[in-house]
């Protein structure tokens, strides 16, 4: 290899040093995929928790997929440093387009992306299994950063139970994952010219660590293995991308929207309102939020009360339910009755102007954040 400065300096030992235009276009590419579709996930694991009958945690089954960007971005950009900068412009995208968690989703991204690059980084073969270590390692360190942020006073049985769950997420959809959509993206690639020709992602020893993975006892088993990985790879992530698009169209609300809320379903008069329409029914009760991961002590919450909303909508006599939805999607659900005499139900307004719902009488979990409407069913 030529050499260039110093004597024995290569062009690779200075390429691992810095970023090509290439590898910044990918690194934005990955993270802003990956900040925006991180309300797309979040929502599935809402999903989750919802059919599992828990308000928290059992999302963790699919936290892998927040980590499969920053996967990708370190298979494809062979440079020092690429998962920790794509982790942290995945956080930015993240919070700009209004991650529930604030800016602390910052900083589980930033960390997140420290960990592949930490993983990664360490020897020069990249195998399958250190795909699945770094994804898992990766995703697990979510549990850590919200223990330090949210978690405090959780049972350690239950943080431990969520920490192995998103070591098994990421292993599968961060590393496994990432790793056969690299392989099925240098197996399939259009175009083949110069230096694109040996996809970063994927040198010549990583080559041949993926052939020795086959089975045993010929090319036809390894083969075959690798129809079906490849198989499996295209019809999720044709599953992932067909779900996005249903979501982003008919679900998700933007926070540059504006801030308002609607009451609709089964009501005589559908409403679309801001909270300054019912200053008249405006108060403050003193509550403690008692949820499964962490608690509030109780402290005064000022907003208008959710009775009050729901009589000037008028629900209808068949009506049993109410549903309160987020602008991400996450839902939660109500008897209607016990509703509309409950005197320790708000909507407030919080500091970035976003609704959220104070649910006195229940559990954490349905102290939704980012409200955007009340469905009546």
């Amino acid at each position: 290899m030529r050499e260039i400065g110093n004597p024995g300096e290569t062009a690779a030992t200075k390429r691992a040093y810095r970023f090509s235009t290439r590898d910044l276009l990918v690194i934005a590419v990955l993270s802003g995929l990956g900040g925006v579709m991180s309300t797309y996930i979040g929502y599935l694991g809402n999903m989750i928790n919802q059919l599992v009958g828990v308000s928290f945690g059992a999302g963790q089954f699919v936290s892998g997929l927040h980590v499969v960007w920053l996967m990708l971005a370190a298979g494809l950009v062979r440079a020092r440093g690429v998962g920790t900068v794509t982790g942290l412009l995945k956080g930015v995208v993240e919070f700009l387009t209004g991650s529930t968690h604030g800016s602390v989703i910052i900083v589980v991204c930033l960390v997140q992306g420290i960990v592949v690059d930490l993983i990664m980084g360490a020897g020069r073969q990249r195998t399958l299994l250190k795909y699945a270590l770094a994804g898992a390692a990766s995703t697990a360190a979510n549990v850590i950063v919200f223990q330090v942020f949210y978690f405090s006073g959780a049972a350690w049985g239950y943080l431990a139970l969520i920490t192995a769950v998103s070591l098994l997420s990421g292993a599968a959809l961060a590393g496994l994952l990432g790793f056969h959509l690299l392989e099925t993206l240098k197996q399939i690639r259009p175009v083949k010219s110069g230096a694109v020709d040996d996809l970063e992602g994927f040198p010549a020893e990583e080559d041949a660590a993926v052939q020795s993975s086959g089975v045993a006892g010929g090319g036809v088993g390894r083969a075959e293995n690798s129809r079906f990985a490849r198989f499996v790879t295209i019809a999720t992530a044709l599953a992932f991308i067909a779900g996005s698009v249903f979501y982003f169209a008919t679900i998700y609300e933007p926070p540059w929207a504006g801030t308002q809320c609607r009451v609709e379903g089964l009501v005589e008069n559908p409403i679309t309102f801001k909270l300054s329409h019912f200053k008249d029914a405006e108060k403050t009760i003193n509550v403690e939020l008692q949820g499964k991961v962490t608690s509030v002590p109780p402290k005064d919450y000022t907003g208008v009360s959710v009775p009050a909303i729901l009589a000037e909508a008028k629900p209808k006599p068949e009506a049993t339910i109410l549903k309160v939805v987020a602008t991400d999607g996450y839902e939660v659900q109500f008897d209607l009755a016990e509703v509309m005499k409950d005197d320790l139900m708000l909507l407030m307004q919080e500091e970035d102007d976003t609704y959220r719902l104070i649910a006195g009488n229940y559990e954490g979990g349905y102290w939704v954040r980012q409200v955007s409407r009340l469905v009546v069913e």
